[in-house]
């Protein structure tokens, strides 16, 4: 495959930021990927540049992939490495890696005539489940303790089947926030999830009815990185100040008195032991390392030796390019870890972790069910389609 042409520009994100697409030009076409935004990054994560800085680093390394034959995803990224050795790509910034990476990836499936998740994928494909953001808020909202409340179905007739049961779920927690959260007004965050300042108890109350009327499962996911004040976890809308071993006591709580399969963060990112600890006592529910591994593969090495949990977030932009992100997806499943590839606060209209999921086996995939995150419900929908025929 010959590069003709490689461009960058600014776009919108979902949060109304700019951040970047780079576009892609072959004899065959032109394929374009444009990079998330993460609201609330871990301090493993690569570097994001502001976006004048990005596109001036890649005006000064477009020259060293135009013209030139890529016939590989590792020749693109080992190329990257180069121009930027440091680890967290705070040369270029991990966005201008991955945007190039990326669309390397989609160029290279599109030049063997194939789906990206069809390029991806070895063997039999299957499709992951979807894990949904319908109920919380952020810390720095004040409006919820638990950055996301979550729906994931108990079992998978089809991904069509799943995604209808949450969307009913998403509009039924709505009805009876009107009833019991005299503040609610339809208010959505980031995710277009719904916004309710009730306490754990209360919503947890709501959700689990509704998961029982639908045949779905709760998750929660704390962004406990943000709770964490360096001595215990700070709960400001419930009043609960909790050290290291009453967060553990408080979660394994919850998860005995209510349909709670997920649990994502419930600890700040350098706490490996308390992620072991709860780990061993709840399973076989997910817990779920996010800021705990950045997708960095030292780091889930790391929770490996440990035992820390038994699931790990999969986000491209925290680690900067596909061949890394594909390396931590199979080092989590040579261990039996689950796999949740997820998208960002901030998001595009690209769908490329759609493709991502399918084609490396991911076991769940992780959207907002409302507003702009049904673009990559929607696709999930198309893929399910073709895997069928």
């Amino acid at each position: 495959m010959i590069v003709k042409n490689l461009r960058i520009r600014e776009v919108f994100a979902t949060t109304t930021e700019k951040t970047i697409e780079v576009e892609l030009e072959t004899k065959k076409g032109i394929v374009r990927s444009s990079i998330p935004i993460g609201t609330s990054r871990g301090k493993y994560e690569v570097k994001f540049l502001p976006v004048e800085n990005v596109i001036k680093k890649f005006l000064m390394i477009r020259r060293r992939f135009t013209g030139e034959e890529i016939r590989t995803q590792e020749e693109v990224d080992s190329l990257l490495r180069m121009i930027d050795k440091t680890q967290d790509l705070r040369e270029i910034g991990g966005n201008l890696a991955l945007a190039i990476s990326s669309v390397f990836l989609k160029a290279l499936a599109f030049e063997n005539d194939m789906e990206v998740f069809e390029f991806l994928s070895k063997g039999k494909t299957t499709i992951p489940k979807p894990i949904c953001n319908v109920a919380g808020g952020w810390k720095e909202s004040g409006k919820s303790d638990v950055q996301e409340y979550l729906f994931l179905p108990v079992h998978q007739k089809s991904f069509l089947d799943s995604v209808t049961k949450i969307a009913n779920a998403y509009r039924q927690t709505a009805s009876m926030l009107v009833q019991k959260d005299p503040n609610f007004a339809f208010s959505k965050n980031l995710e277009s999830a719904w916004v309710t300042k009730l306490d754990i108890e209360s919503t947890l109350k709501i959700l689990d009815r509704v998961a029982t009327e639908n045949l779905l499962k709760i998750g929660l996911d704390f962004a406990a990185s943000q709770l964490w004040n360096g001595n215990e976890y700070v709960y400001s809308n419930s009043g609960l100040k909790l050290s290291r071993t009453e967060q553990i006591s408080f979660v394994e709580d919850l998860t005995k008195r209510y349909p709670i399969s997920y649990v994502e963060d419930p600890f700040h990112e350098d706490d490996f032991v308390s992620f072991s600890t709860l780990t061993h006592r709840i399973e076989p529910r997910i817990v779920c390392g996010d800021d705990l591994y950045a997708t960095n593969l030292e780091r889930l090495k790391l929770g490996i030796r440990n035992k820390a949990s038994n699931g790990i977030v999969i986000k491209p932009s925290q680690v900067g390019t596909i061949s890394d992100t594909i390396k931590v997806v199979n080092e989590a499943k040579k261990n039996k870890m689950i796999t949740i590839m997820s998208h960002r606060s901030g998001e595009t209209e690209d769908t490329l972790i759609c493709h991502l999921a399918v084609g490396l086996g991911c076991e769940y995939v992780k959207f907002g069910i409302s507003g702009e995150r049904t673009v990559k419900i929607n696709e999930m929908l198309r893929i399910e389609e073709k895997l069928k025929k």
